[in-house]
């Protein structure tokens, strides 16, 4: 593959009448059948290799330096883009700190790069105890064993849930949950009772269902502080005493909202006022402020924690994280626990308010609350796809989200929004997306309303690179 830049060699993409309904989902080729397991895998590849041919097959993009505010890549056709990130984790922009890079260049001498084994069996280090420690401390535990690490938060959220629920137990649980929480809690048991986002009400008749059906039975209510397709947060409060009111325990998801939203950086717990915990459990996530693939689960009753170290496998039967891994976690955590962390979540924050209030002005629709997740709705697939290619060769990257992740016809743009974006930075985006929108449906409505195909074309929009 060439990588050049400025230079974008796709070819034109033809829209006609019913476009949009006859655009390839992806989930559409989930349950394939035949005892053939490898041929039946291959009815995929046609609809995706017509993606690929109209080059909106978005993923699978890869970075060419750090993934700071601005920033460098290629797709897999290779176009080289550059330009403003919005596509990036790395809320407060601390994965480029000098610090940080100081600090894990040093323990990668002291340590080398590999934990080599499981926290069982010594691959653990005096960083990842240290992790632990100070973790706890900052969740308000009273010991460093009221929290396990796990390697990613994909394995905390699985490995918690196929730890405590067993197969006669029952699972409540949000209908929009992390993938992770989905496929942790189909692990473990059949009794999965889904409920309408948000719905607080609803969830507790479920719980009082199966409370009165079943005295002695286990329930575990699944939530997310903070949901990071809509942007929006449950009342944490009232679901905790939903919970103990009929003896049910509450697993809260805090991957997206710890370290960056709140005074101390406690997320919506802390802006809601959670202060009785002593029937949850929390969970949290490395990969956004930390910027490290870290996962940890905290619990008020530490032997619960002990009992998880032997019976949730994705702790035990994985390798450690590395002490360079933990290190640089903890020298992160510090600062997100330090006035330097509070400065830079105000200016998230101000980010965030901004670029909310210019888009709403521009008649937008973003959804949900203030949080480094802004999404900004733009309806069909194929012109959620449209929009993020041209936008991506004109220097501003976003990625588009799209069924199922998202209900059909609720494609978005999942602006992920950086303490190091500058002014200029946001107002690119903007201006980008208001210009190549407007162009996307000018070209769509001619489709419809006329009998011949209409050509639209990302080149149209190249970028001044």
């Amino acid at each position: 593959m060439s990588l050049t830049t400025g230079t974008y060699n796709e070819p034109n993409v033809e829209l006609t009448a019913g476009s949009e309904e006859n655009d390839l989902s992806w989930v559409n080729y989930f349950r394939v059948q035949g005892k053939d397991m490898f041929k039946r895998t291959h009815i995929m590849k046609e609809p995706v290799d017509k993606q690929k041919q109209s080059q909106l097959w978005l993923y699978f993009k890869s970075t060419m330096t750090a993934p700071k505010n601005e920033c460098k890549g290629h797709d897999l056709y290779g176009n080289v883009f550059e330009g403003p990130s919005f596509a990036s984790q790395d809320y407060l922009g601390l994965s480029s700190d000098p610090g940080l890079i100081e600090e894990v260049t040093r323990v990668t001498k002291e340590y080398g790069v590999h934990s080599g084994g499981s926290p069982l069996a010594f691959g653990s280090s005096k960083y990842y105890n240290q992790l632990q420690k100070e973790l706890a401390d900052f969740w308000g535990y009273p010991k460093s064993t009221n929290i396990i690490l796990y390697p990613t938060g994909w394995m905390s959220g699985f490995g918690v849930i196929k730890g405590l629920v067993r197969d006669y137990d029952h699972i409540v649980m949000d209908k929009l949950a992390h993938n992770c929480l989905q496929e942790g809690a189909r692990a473990s048991t059949e009794n999965i009772h889904y409920t309408k986002h948000l719905d607080v009400k609803e969830m507790e008749d479920e719980i009082r269902t199966i409370r009165t059906n079943e005295p002695d039975v286990g329930i575990f209510v699944i939530t997310e502080s903070l949901f990071s397709m809509d942007s929006d947060s449950p009342n944490l409060v009232e679901i905790q005493k939903v919970c103990k009111k009929y003896d049910a325990f509450l697993l809260i998801d805090c991957a997206h909202d710890t370290g960056v939203i709140g005074e101390k950086g406690l997320g919506f717990m802390e802006v809601q006022g959670l202060k009785d915990r002593s029937n949850v459990i929390l969970l949290g996530a490395g990969s956004k402020v930390l910027c490290t693939n870290v996962g940890w689960v905290g619990c008020h009753d530490e032997d619960v924690i002990e009992y998880l170290r032997y019976f949730s496998s994705p702790y035990m039967f994985s390798n450690a994280i590395s002490p360079i891994q933990a290190a640089g976690a903890l020298y992160n955590l510090r600062l997100v626990r330090s006035p330097t962390g509070l400065a830079l979540r105000k200016k998230v924050m101000d980010n965030i308010l901004y670029l909310r209030k210019k888009l709403n002005s521009l008649g937008y629709k973003v959804t949900g609350n203030p949080s480094p997740i802004v999404p900004l709705l733009v309806g069909g697939e194929i012109k959620c796809r449209l929009v993020a290619r041209i936008m991506l060769n004109r220097g501003v990257i976003v990625n588009g989200i799209e069924f199922p992740v998202v209900p059909k016809g609720g494609a978005r743009l999942r602006l992920q929004v950086m303490a190091s974006h500058t002014k200029e930075n946001l107002d690119k985006l903007i201006d980008i997306f208001d210009s190549t929108i407007k162009y996307v449906e000018t070209k769509m409505e001619l489709a419809k309303s006329g009998p011949n195909p209409t050509v639209i074309s990302a080149n149209s929009l190249k970028p001044n690179l």
